[in-house]
């Protein structure tokens, strides 16, 4: 009896629609100060993959701790330079994938935002998702990424925490 050899893309092409073909995923463990009322990348939330078809969708999967100063700090998602997920607009609100929104009596408290997005990017080039954040835009207090405001040195509070990025290949 011969064997034989099945390539990659042979035992793709049998793969039902719907079918997880790859998955990467980046993780940020340090922690980040964001000062600007403009969007900067989230050092280490980035994720470069390449599509096996252009009817592939990408789950995009984040969850990103962190504080928001005085109620507002935004981050979005992005492919590329294209912003994906964010809300419909409505009047000057933001309206970004990933909010965080806490009142100022918090003490400081850390909390979290997350989404998850199909994503249908239309290409089989390789594509670049990541985070970016800021702090609200009047210029208010920073966004911290994966640490409390106050960030204070005891083992009952101010925790930190591991944020994380994790992109999905679906076969369409």
């Amino acid at each position: 009896m011969a064997l034989t050899k099945l390539n990659s893309a042979s035992v793709i092409e049998r793969l039902p629609v719907g079918s997880v073909l790859q998955t990467k995923q980046a993780s940020k463990s340090d922690t980040q100060e964001m000062s600007s009322t403009s969007f900067v990348d989230v050092s280490d939330l980035s994720v470069a993959i390449t599509p096996r078809s252009t009817s592939s969708k990408i789950l995009v999967t984040v969850i990103l701790y962190g504080y928001a100063g005085h109620y507002v700090g935004k981050a979005s998602i992005m492919r590329d330079s294209t912003e994906i997920g964010k809300a419909d607009a409505a009047s000057s609100r933001p309206i970004t994938a990933l909010p965080f929104s806490l009142p100022p009596n918090t003490d400081g408290s850390i909390t979290h935002a997350s989404a998850q997005i199909l994503d249908a990017p239309s290409t089989a080039s390789q594509i670049i998702y990541k985070v970016t954040a800021a702090k609200r835009a009047d210029g208010g207090e920073s966004l911290y990424i994966n640490r409390s405001e106050s960030d204070r040195n005891n083992s009952s509070y101010d925790p930190r925490a591991v944020s994380y990025i994790t992109v999905q290949e679906i076969k369409g």
